[in-house]
């Protein structure tokens, strides 16, 4: 039988400190069982005479012991003193023996580092694609997102509204309407925790292990690090997208070579180059999708910051045959850590792309959505844009008059058309992956473009203007410069 002063020392051995005495009781006899110092049919003592060696009452020994009892840890029968029960399920636990999980065929491709030489994980003021956290509207999001707190959303807080809340479909429509001139019902917008949750659902819906996918090359790394984590075989849009539909000797017929099932673009600011997509190069990406009965998604991450020509629509607004879904956010403009994407599918896509963003768990936060909503409605979202816009092109103005200054002919540079980062270009036999290690030495986070190709290989960098100003641009410049000597 376990005496009361054993029991006091596994108390004092596992659970000292902890607060409330019947919840320390109660702990340190359960990992007094889990760690094999109780015994299965080790008898306790009283409630009584244990409540008398811990100096607590009894109706808290009491309330311990009932715990265990409903756990399993021990029995308690009337007329007789608790017992440790027999545990089998702990005994590998208990004997130490680990056991590994086998990963799934699925589960090893998912796992793998798909990422690789694409990200490094540090933030620096020339990061690609960041904006400016300085610039965010705090004060505003504050007032929005305690206004949301407060609001009766009358049984919209459940799960009536897991597309997303209806205001902030609608807020989302309208935006696209004004801003970008694509006209889409609520209906056709889905609220998710980012665009990349929106490719991994259409990837589901559309596409089996092995299928194809066309991404642009050189192109955005994390899409192609998502589509080979599905199983899917990443190739190279051709230049010239007509090679997809002409046959031998420029016959007109389908190239057994080619079989997307995905075609995956960045048209109004191509990532890395920052180019807009020609709309004779646009009008063949939608004629391949329809002979291929194929699916098109259209990135359009950065359509809130268009340098040049705003006025040019998605490809989503030329398509006809329901082949193109648009992906975009909420959040990357203003906040990355804000989370929140949206999805404007076709009509015909609507139903289910409606049951699998619920089966995968898309669902948002509905106060930071009902928050969103009132940020567009009340036009907050548009003047941030405005305002931050102005900041941004004047700080690429800056870092590519930096770069043209201190590298000379070692790099060209050029505006791009949209987007948040610029791409410096290197001749093709410089190694820039070599130059953006140094750099990386140096404090830089800057991404090679040679990772980022797939077919021809191209050298450069691809680096973030929204934090830079002119002192720390001439003194990236000359760090690059002094890299690329060294290469």
């Amino acid at each position: 039988m376990i005496e009361p002063l054993e029991i006091a020392a596994l108390v004092e051995k596992f659970a000292s400190g902890r607060r409330g005495k019947s919840a320390a009781l109660k702990y340190a006899i359960r990992q007094g069982v889990t760690e094999r110092v109780l015994r299965p049919n080790d008898e306790l003592p009283s409630t009584r005479r244990t409540a008398a060696a811990l100096s607590m009452s009894r109706n808290s020994v009491i309330d311990a012991y009932e715990g265990l009892q409903a756990e399993g840890v021990i029995e308690t029968r009337r007329g007789a003193r608790p017992r440790v029960c027999a545990l089998p399920s702990l005994e590998p636990t208990l004997a130490g023996a680990e056991r590994p999980i086998t990963l799934s065929t699925r589960g090893k491709v998912l796992s793998d580092d798909h990422r690789a030489g694409y990200v490094v994980g540090r933030v620096d003021a020339f990061s690609p694609g960041l904006p400016d956290p300085a610039l965010f509207p705090r004060d505003d999001w504050a007032v929005a997102l305690r206004r949301a707190a407060r609001r009766d959303l009358r049984g919209l807080d459940h799960y009536e509204a897991y597309q997303g809340l209806p205001a902030l479909r609608t807020a989302v429509a309208l935006h696209l309407k004004r801003h970008r001139g694509v006209s889409v019902a609520p209906e056709q917008v889905f609220i998710l925790p980012n665009t990349q949750s929106g490719m991994a659902l259409l990837c589901d819906l559309v596409t089996d292990a092995g299928d194809q996918v066309l991404v642009e090359d050189p192109g955005y790394a994390g899409a192609r690090a998502l589509f080979a984590a599905k199983g899917l075989e990443v190739a190279a849009l051709p230049e010239r997208v007509h090679r997809l539909t002409d046959g031998p000797g420029g016959q007109r017929g389908a190239a057994p070579e080619h079989r997307a099932r995905l075609i995956y673009i960045t048209p109004s600011t191509q990532y890395p180059s920052g180019n807009r997509m020609q709309l004779r190069r646009r009008a063949d990406v939608l004629a391949v999708a329809e002979a291929r009965n194929a699916l098109v998604i259209e990135d359009d991450y950065d359509g809130d910051f268009v340098w040049r020509g705003a006025d040019v629509p998605p490809v989503f607004a030329l398509d006809r045959a329901g082949a193109v879904a648009l992906l975009g956010t909420l959040s990357k403009s203003i906040m990355p850590g804000m989370r929140m994407g949206w999805l404007v599918v076709p009509p015909r896509l609507i139903e289910p792309v409606q049951r699998a963003h619920r089966t995968l768990g898309l669902a948002v936060n509905v106060s930071v959505q009902a928050a969103m909503a009132d940020f567009l409605t009340d036009g907050l979202f548009a003047r941030h844009l405005r305002s931050a816009a102005r900041t941004y092109r004047d700080r690429m103005a800056t870092l590519t008059a930096a770069l043209r200054e201190t590298l000379g002919e070692a790099g060209r540079v050029s505006e791009p058309d949209g987007g948040l980062q610029v791409l410096l270009r290197f001749a093709d036999h410089v190694d820039d992956v070599a130059v953006a290690e140094m750099l990386w030495d140096r404090g830089y986070e800057l991404l090679p473009l040679s990772r980022l190709c797939l077919e021809r290989r191209k050298a450069g960098l691809v680096i973030g203007f929204a934090r830079a100003n002119a002192a720390s641009s001439v003194k990236l410049g000359s760090a690059i410069a002094g890299a690329v000597s060294q290469r």
